[in-house]
């Protein structure tokens, strides 16, 4: 599909009353929301080997994710990890009891690797997963088996949750679709609900989401666009931020955080078709270098200091 069909499309069910469920349903009845199983789980555990990365460990955790979205491998998987509770939570209602059990499932079938990426005896991921077992006739049930705790609608601004109350903060694929200014107030409130000392653990894409689907285009088309410009393309359903790597390590800075690792990957075609002037570069964008314009996907992890004079050093 041409990319600017699909953003009529898309613009079209954002508008639209009941849009959103006329979604969900065209993406279950075309199965395009059908995950691969490997995938969704080399995801998952690329956020827990995030967290190891620096020393910390999953094992007794209590865990705030932001942004549930419609398949839970990264809760799920948190807790065959040993988390003690996982919170996490969405603006929209797309988790359901099929899904829920379908990553149930594909979990069950991949104990063996799940155990031997992560280290865990065999024997304590069985007994962890088995005791999963004969909760999955609701959602509810198999949540809560999982110790996981899904708060749909619920606005990570505003979680509720206490001072300090949170050990880790997680999230995948979620970042480059929420406003620059709520986005602000999101990390603002990680910091406040994480312990001194806590980590936040994020994986996110910073490129164009139509290029999946039109590689006529590259990874950084709507870099061509001003913001007014793009506000016809990429809202609603299909709303993408556009910020690049380095100011989404600079939002997590201001709001207090002291970044330890950050990572990019940089899409080799985007930055040719930059530097040639295949893709004009609108001047919104023009104080960024070739490959901060074509990072096409960031890892990064931060955290809440134990005092202000380490935020500092």
């Amino acid at each position: 599909m041409r990319w600017k069909k699909k953003a009529l499309v898309l613009g079209m069910l954002s508008r639209m009353p009941g849009g959103r469920r006329v979604y969900h349903a065209l993406q279950r009845m075309l199965g395009t929301n059908k995950p691969d199983p490997d995938e969704y789980l080399s995801r998952a555990l690329e956020i827990v080997r995030m967290i190891r990365g620096h020393g910390v460990s999953p094992e007794g955790a209590t865990i705030f994710e932001i942004g549930t979205g419609w398949w839970p491998f990264v809760p799920f998987l948190l807790s065959l990890a040993g988390a003690r509770r996982i919170i996490t939570v969405d603006v929209n209602p797309w988790l359901h009891i099929s899904y829920a059990l379908q990553t149930h499932e594909a979990l069950g079938a991949r104990l063996d690797k799940i155990g031997k990426e992560l280290g865990i005896p065999s024997a304590t991921l069985q007994a962890r997963y088995e005791a999963t077992r004969g909760h999955a006739g609701s959602l509810a049930g198999l949540l809560d088996a999982y110790r996981v705790e899904y708060r749909c609608p619920s606005d990570a601004r505003a979680t509720g949750l206490g001072n300090g109350s949170i050990d880790l903060v997680v999230s995948s694929n979620v970042f480059a679709h929420v406003p620059p200014d709520i986005l602000k107030d999101i990390h603002r409130e990680s910091f406040r609900i994480l312990k001194p000392g806590g980590l936040g653990a994020y994986r996110f894409n910073l490129d164009d989401s139509y290029w999946y689907d039109d590689r006529s285009i590259t990874s950084v088309n709507f870099l061509r666009f001003s913001e007014e410009e793009w506000r016809r393309y990429g809202r609603g359903l299909a709303y993408h931020n556009r910020l690049r790597g380095v100011q989404h390590r600079q939002l997590l800075e201001e709001a207090g955080f002291k970044v330890l690792s950050d990572k990019t990957r940089v899409d080799a075609r985007a930055v040719a078709a930059i530097e040639s002037g295949a893709l004009q570069v609108h001047a919104d964008f023009a104080r960024f270098k070739p490959e901060q314009l074509a990072a096409a996907y960031m890892w990064i992890v931060c955290q809440r200091p134990h005092s202000h004079n380490q935020a500092t050093n």
